[in-house]
């Protein structure tokens, strides 16, 4: 009952909070003090000293962020570039979007975080997207519905199904274990996916022929789940094979 009470707090009263007061209480070793949150939403305040940050590029995928800088100078580096934030100026960081932030300077900076959601969210690192020698032969039709961009989207949904989509899909962001753009070409009719090095070494794929994967089609045609299961299988029956030789 006292959880339920205290729930419901967050999302039913209004919740005031002071930035000095709250870097009076922050943890020396962190620099973070959480000061109101609800069942969508945190409010955090951050003193950040010289070369400290998220210094590595990341991204939150299941949240927004909004960083707000009020003292010093903070330095945002996305995968576009680099910006400097000064007092009074922030930014917004959509989910999915990669960013890292770092203190350059020589004096503490100070600034807000809000993300769309309580827990502070999961963190995905980045890694360099360089595609592999296995393709994915996809119909156009399947997924073009809207368009296709550059890229597209190839998610590791778990481990006998990947996704594929022309689109950020903000329900498969969070039920993914990881997500990445795929350079694809066209062969005629068809998509062919060039599948990220990362991708295929978390499956374990050498080839992926046509008779190794089911694909199934969405009916609104802006993504495909590719179903590996006769892949599975065949590798089992090739181990069972080795250890009865």
């Amino acid at each position: 009952m006292e959880r339920e009470a205290a729930d419901k707090s967050q999302s039913d009263e209004v919740q005031v909070f002071d930035v000095g007061e709250a870097l009076k209480k922050r943890d020396h070793l962190s620099g973070r003090v959480d000061m109101a949150k609800s069942p969508s939403s945190f409010v955090a305040v951050f003193q950040t000293r010289p070369r400290g940050g998220e210094t590595h590029i990341h991204q939150h995928p299941d949240s927004d962020q909004i960083l707000f800088v009020l003292k010093g100078e903070v330095t945002v580096e996305g995968l576009s570039g680099k910006y400097v934030l000064r007092p009074n100026q922030g930014v917004l960081i959509p989910a999915g979007v990669h960013y890292g932030f770092t203190n350059e300077t020589q004096e503490d900076v100070v600034f807000l975080s809000t993300r769309t959601e309580s827990t502070g969210g999961r963190r995905v690192a980045y890694v360099k997207n360089v595609p592999s020698d296995v393709h994915l032969k996809i119909p156009a039709e399947a997924i073009s519905a809207k368009g296709i961009g550059r890229h597209i989207y190839v998610y590791a949904m778990d481990r006998s199904t990947i996704g594929i989509s022309t689109l950020l899909l903000e329900e498969w962001n969070k039920k993914s274990l990881l997500r990445m753009n795929c350079e694809y070409t066209k062969d005629g009719d068809y998509v062919v996916a060039k599948l990220p090095e990362r991708l295929v070494q978390w499956y374990k794929i050498e080839s992926l022929p046509e008779s190794d994967y089911h694909l199934i089609a969405d009916p609104d045609k802006t993504k495909v789940r590719i179903n590996l299961e006769p892949l599975i299988k065949r590798e089992a029956l090739n181990l069972k094979d080795d250890l009865t030789e």
